[in-house]
C-alpha cells in the first residue's frame, strides 16, 4: 500500500505538465503569427483575422520523481525503501511540494488594422490550478508508527476558472517603433479551495487517532434561489513596445497581466474534530469479504465524518492579483538569407510561491511561403529548457503548434522526469479576412 501512495504522489508532484496564460514564446520568431499581440501588444499585423480558437496549458512543479524514485541495480526503489537514508528521503525534498496548473483557452479573437493602428477583439477562458503536499506527509509514510505523533497540516488545493473579454490596440508611432494596450475585463466564473491547517495523527499498536482542523470556500451566492450570481470583477492590461531600429532586427518588451480581481466566496466552510480508529480487532476470518470490507470502511468513514464539527462562515471578498510576467525579446533575419532570423527570448513569470523565469536562444527558418519552423534552447530556474514551433497555411487558414519541455533526464528506466519540470503547448487556427 505505501508503494502505491509513494507512486501515486510522485506521479502527481513529478508530472511534467503549470494551468495559467502563459503567451506564446515561439510566437515572437514565427513570421505574420496573427497571435502575436498575445506576446506583445505593440506588434501590429499586416492582415484581418478571426481565429477559430486557441488552446495552451502549462504545468510546473518545484519537485521531480527523481526526488521519490531512485535506482538500484536493474530495478527502481521508492524512497520508502529502508535502504534509502532519511536524509534523501523525505530530507531532501522541500518544505512544500508543489505542482500548479495553468490554462489558457481562446474562444474567439478578430484582429483588423486600420492605417496604422491594429485592433484586437477576444473572448478568452482562462485557469488556475495549485497542489501543495507538506514534507511531513512523507516523513510519515517512512517512519510509519515509529513516528509517534505528527503534523500533518498545511495542505493546500486550489482550483479557479475565470473569463476574459479583451480589446487590444496596437499603433505604429513612425517607422522603426510601435506601441501596444490591452485592457481586459475579467468575470470569474468558479472557484474552490481547500486548505488543512491542523492534521494530527498519532499511531500506535493499539489505535489510529486523528485530529483534524480545515475549510471549504468556494465561490457562489449562499441563497439556493438565486441562480444567477456575479463572483466577482476585476481588470488587468497588458503593456508593450516593439522596435526595428535597424533592418532585419525587432526588439520586443512587454508586461502582461498587471491587475486582478475580486472573488466572492459565499460559500466558507470550516471544520474540526478528531476520530479513534482501533483497527480491525473485531474482523473475522469468516468476514474477509468485498462486501463486508466495503460496508465496514463506508462504517468507519461515516463515524470520522460525524466526529467533525462542521461551522458555515459568513460569505466574504478576497482579492487575487493575476501571476503578472514580463517578455524581453529580441530577433535578426539573417541579411544573406531574410528567410531566417536568429535571436533571444526571456521571461519572468511572478507566481506567487512558485515563481519561473528563463532565458532562451531561438532560430527561425521560412524556406517555404506556406511552413514557418522555429525551435529554441536554453535555462529556466527549473533547469535546461528547450522548444519548438511550427506555422502551415493552407489556403487563408493558418495552423500554429508549439511545444516546450525541460531537459532535466529522466529517472532510470522510466521516461519520467527525475526533475522538477515545465511544460506547455499551444495550439491554435486563424483564418484570414
Amino acid at each position: 500500500m505505501n508503494k502505491r501512495i509513494i507512486l501515486s504522489l510522485a506521479a502527481l508532484l513529478g508530472a511534467a505538465l503549470c494551468l495559467n496564460a502563459q503567451s506564446f514564446q515561439e510566437g515572437f520568431f514565427l513570421r505574420n503569427y496573427n497571435l502575436a499581440y498575445q506576446y506583445n501588444p505593440a506588434f501590429v499585423g499586416d492582415n484581418d483575422f478571426l481565429s477559430a480558437g486557441k488552446l495552451g496549458y502549462s504545468i510546473r512543479n518545484n519537485v521531480g520523481a527523481g526526488s521519490f524514485l531512485f535506482p538500484d541495480g536493474g530495478s527502481l526503489l521508492t524512497g520508502l525503501n529502508s535502504s534509502i537514508p532519511a536524509e534523501t528521503f523525505p530530507g531532501a525534498l522541500p518544505e512544500n511540494s508543489r505542482i500548479k496548473g495553468m490554462m489558457d483557452i481562446s474562444l474567439v479573437s478578430y484582429g483588423f488594422r486600420r492605417g496604422d493602428a491594429f485592433h484586437t477583439i477576444e473572448l478568452n477562458l482562462r485557469g488556475t490550478a495549485d497542489v501543495s503536499v507538506p514534507k511531513e506527509v512523507f516523513g510519515f509514510l517512512k517512519q510509519g508508527t515509529g513516528v509517534g505523533t505528527v503534523d500533518l497540516g498545511r495542505f493546500h488545493v486550489e482550483d479557479n476558472v475565470f473569463a476574459e473579454l479583451a480589446y487590444g490596440y496596437g499603433h505604429k508611432v513612425n517607422d522603426w517603433l510601435s506601441l501596444g494596450a490591452r485592457a481586459k475585463l475579467l468575470v470569474p466564473v468558479q472557484g474552490a479551495g481547500c486548505d488543512i491547517t491542523r492534521l494530527d495523527v498519532t499511531a500506535s499498536q493499539e489505535l489510529l487517532l486523528i485530529g483534524f482542523r480545515g475549510r471549504l470556500d468556494m465561490t457562489g451566492s449562499p441563497d439556493k434561489k438565486k441562480r444567477f450570481w456575479l463572483n466577482g470583477g476585476g481588470l488587468a492590461v497588458d503593456l508593450g513596445i516593439v522596435a526595428t531600429p535597424a533592418e532585419g532586427l525587432t526588439m520586443s518588451l512587454s508586461l502582461l497581466d498587471l491587475g486582478g480581481m475580486f472573488w466572492h466566496y459565499g460559500k466558507g466552510y470550516s471544520s474540526v474534530g478528531s476520530f479513534a480508529f482501533k483497527g480491525f480487532d473485531k474482523l473475522g476470518s469468516d468476514q474477509l469479504n468485498g462486501q463486508y470490507l466495503k460496508d465496514y470502511f463506508l462504517e468507519k468513514g461515516m463515524d470520522f465524518v460525524k466526529s467533525l464539527k462542521p461551522m458555515q462562515q459568513r460569505s466574504w471578498w478576497e482579492w487575487q492579483w493575476l501571476p503578472v510576467q514580463a517578455n524581453l525579446g529580441i530577433k535578426y533575419e539573417m541579411p544573406f538569407y531574410r528567410r531566417l532570423a536568429l535571436g533571444a527570448t526571456g521571461r519572468y513569470l511572478g507566481c506567487a510561491g512558485l515563481p519561473y523565469w528563463e532565458g532562451r536562444f531561438g532560430l527561425e527558418i521560412n524556406p517555404l511561403d506556406w511552413l514557418d519552423m522555429t525551435g529554441n534552447f536554453g535555462k529556466g530556474s527549473q533547469g535546461l529548457v528547450y522548444g519548438f514551433a511550427a506555422a502551415v497555411r493552407i489556403c487563408r487558414f493558418r495552423l500554429t503548434a508549439g511545444y516546450q519541455n525541460g531537459c532535466s533526464g529522466t529517472v532510470p528506466y522510466s521516461s519520467v522526469s527525475i526533475g522538477p519540470n515545465f511544460k506547455s503547448m499551444t495550439l491554435s487556427l486563424t483564418y484570414d479576412l
